[in-house]
């Protein structure tokens, strides 16, 4: 019998290193320590104090990521809240977003799936937005006491991309199917973030959070704006060798076969919510791997079924490009064994879909989101998706893909036009 995961590691805020995530002078480590120095901690546990209405004090702790630092808050009435502070941006254009749309995307999507899903998020007590007097923009949430899954992974003795025993690794991935089922069965008119109305309460679709671009009202405008969007940014931040690559046109090409391979391109809504960012990196999990909450909302979006489709990160869920032909013995070996995993993941995504009736509810320019797992159509998306990690091997990868999905595809035209001239 396999042994559980319990008891064998810490979890929760017990693996919090602060800076210790950083290489020592980093940049970032530079920047936390400014931040630590700068923030007025003791405006914030007012400010905490007054919401929890008892005395509290911030622990010693904290976790920094790229943009957020998160310090615990512990009450001496015994609960415990964290609040998650927004860094300074460092100098990189790529980084740079607006930080109050972001937040109050964030914020929305955290109470809408808190009010109306099952999906484990974490509650809002408070938020600011706005310049205030602790110096930075910050959310305060309950305290879930876990551990993220792929860090958790990391630290025990398994399987690469296997959590926790075997058991425990399918019940994960039955929850996170059914996690991204459940978002995708909320319809919106628009493709977009979500936001909260502060006046009415009212959840609607606006403008991308990370971009400010839309929202859009048909996923050939999305496609357009965000296949832009990508070459702007490899233009703008890619290294020399990959923007001189013949791949730096890829978005130019996927444009033109996501035009040609979605059947409802011109069809407007309902879109279905997607977590773009929803993966093993954004699980927080017990010892035993069960999902205690989903975090960090700035990927959510109202979005086109090709984007839904898509399987989580750092899973062991990664989608090779169409027609790649690979001749390594153990690069066959390990796509033969991914492609049992995607499958399974595709059957346990159908069944859930089955079990909510979403085959029952789904008009006919739709189509259910376990369809199109695996599709062409949503393998595009995972390339454009690639092509942001401006590398240039990867690149060049996805474009012979794509160029041989269109190739395929004129091909299929060429041959339905000369049976309708020979019909004829």
């Amino acid at each position: 019998m396999e042994s559980s995961t319990s008891d064998q590691v810490d979890v929760g805020s017990a693996t919090w290193l602060g800076t210790d995530e950083y290489e020592n002078d980093s940049e970032f480590t530079q920047r936390a320590n400014n931040f630590l120095r700068d923030t007025k901690w003791d405006r914030l546990i007012s400010v905490c104090c007054e919401l929890g209405h008892s005395k509290c004090r911030l622990s010693e702790k904290f976790s920094i990521g790229h943009f957020n630092m998160v310090r615990q808050v512990v009450f001496d009435d015994g609960k415990s809240w964290i609040v998650r502070l927004r860094m300074p941006d460092l100098d990189d254009s790529s980084a740079h977003q607006d930080v109050k749309r972001a937040l109050s995307s964030e914020v929305a999507c955290m109470k809408f799936l808190k009010e109306r899903t099952s999906v484990p998020v974490p509650e809002v007590y408070g938020l600011e937005i706005e310049a205030n007097e602790v110096g930075a923009p910050y959310i305060i949430m309950e305290y879930i006491p876990g551990t993220v899954a792929s860090e958790l992974q990391e630290l025990i003795d398994a399987p690469v991309y296997q959590f926790g025993t075997a058991e425990q690794d399918q019940k994960f991935r039955q929850r996170m199917a059914a996690i991204q089922v459940e978002m995708a069965s909320f319809k919106f008119d628009k493709i977009g973030s979500l936001y909260q109305d502060p006046q009415t309460g009212e959840f609607y679709i606006g403008p991308d959070c990370q971009t400010g671009q839309g929202p859009w009202e048909s996923p050939l405008e999305y496609y357009r704006d965000i296949a832009n969007q990508k070459l702007e940014e490899c233009l703008r931040n890619a290294p020399e060798e990959v923007r001189d690559d013949y791949s730096f046109s890829l978005p130019v090409l996927f444009e033109r076969l996501i035009t040609m391979h979605t059947e409802e391109i011109s069809v407007p809504g309902p879109f279905g919510l997607a977590h773009s960012d929803f993966g093993a990196h954004n699980l927080l999990v017990n010892e035993h791997f069960e999902i205690l909450a989903v975090i960090d909302f700035d990927g959510v979006i109202s979005a086109p079924i090709e984007v839904q489709a898509q399987f989580p990160s750092l899973t062991g869920l990664d989608v090779e490009p169409p027609f790649r032909i690979a001749t390594k013995p153990l690069v066959i070996q390990r796509i033969n064994l991914t492609k049992v995993k995607l499958e399974e993941y595709k059957c346990m995504v159908q069944a859930h879909e089955r079990e909510m009736g979403a085959g029952e509810n789904t008009i006919k320019s739709q189509r259910c989101l376990g369809d199109l797992l695996l599709s062409e159509a949503s393998a595009l998306i995972t390339g454009l998706q690639a092509y942001g990690m401006h590398q240039d091997f990867v690149n060049q990868m996805w474009m012979q893909s794509f160029s041989r999905l269109l190739r395929r595809k004129l091909a299929s035209r060429i041959r339905k036009l000369e049976c309708l001239e020979e019909d004829s």
